[in-house]
């Protein structure tokens, strides 16, 4: 589904992790183009957007907001709670460490869940 709408580009905000949040207003909805955003709501896509008179050009690729793997983000996880950990004294030595134990059990967990052959 594609929606195609006369938008105002709103102020930016910036974020701290340096992203940028975007906001648009559009013109009075007719039903259906409300329902049809509120169906979308925390899709990702692409935003199009361009000033009046322009051509637009879609890209034919998938749109993807996190651009850290599926391991730095565990790997950013771990980082935290080693900090908390060591913050309230219930671990001493370094991070590394700390990741490996911590990986190793979360490997052992789901090997648990493996069904033997």
């Amino acid at each position: 589904m594609q929606i195609l709408l006369p938008v105002i580009l709103n102020p930016l905000s910036r974020r701290k992790d340096k992203s940028v949040k975007l906001s648009f207003e559009t013109r009075e909805l007719i039903t259906e183009e409300t329902l049809s955003l509120l169906s979308l709501e925390g899709s990702e896509g692409w935003l199009c957007f361009a000033p009046n008179q322009e051509e637009i050009k879609v890209p034919d690729t998938y749109a993807e907001i996190d651009e850290k793997s599926p391991s730095e983000r565990l790997r950013n996880v771990l980082f935290v709670w080693y900090k908390q950990e060591t913050e309230a004294g219930r671990y001493i030595g370094i991070f590394e460490n700390f990741r490996k134990e911590r990986m190793e059990k979360i490997i052992e967990g789901v090997k648990s869940k493996l069904k033997e052959e």
